[in-house]
């Protein structure tokens, strides 16, 4: 009988044993998340302080892309890319031999 309840704490003793590694590991792993978390949430912090004053430069909501009537955009794009159209040709008639200018 003795021999069985010898048995039993054995047992007892390495799931014991087993389960206290474990949790050790688990205290270890959970030190450095916590450490890791707080590496990062003073990154994050950093990161956030240029985003406002990245914010601050940008001006209002109103001016961004995003929140502008599609129509109005297309027509301030169409207009930008008309001008930039128009002044590629002036640097290009500037920059043409006099036989290749358009004399009107």
């Amino acid at each position: 009988m003795w021999s069985w309840v010898m048995i039993w704490v054995l047992l007892l003793v390495v799931a014991g044993v087993y389960l206290g590694t474990r949790v050790w590991g688990l205290w270890g792993q959970t030190r450095t998340l916590g450490s890791e978390l707080v590496s990062a949430r003073r990154h994050l912090d950093e990161v956030q302080g240029q985003l406002e004053l990245l914010g601050e430069r940008m001006g209002s909501p109103e001016e961004l892309a995003v929140f502008v009537n599609p129509v109005k955009a297309r027509r301030r794009r169409d207009r930008a890319r008309a001008a930039g159209r128009r002044a590629r040709q002036q640097r290009r008639a500037a920059s043409r031999p006099a036989w290749a200018k358009h004399v009107d």
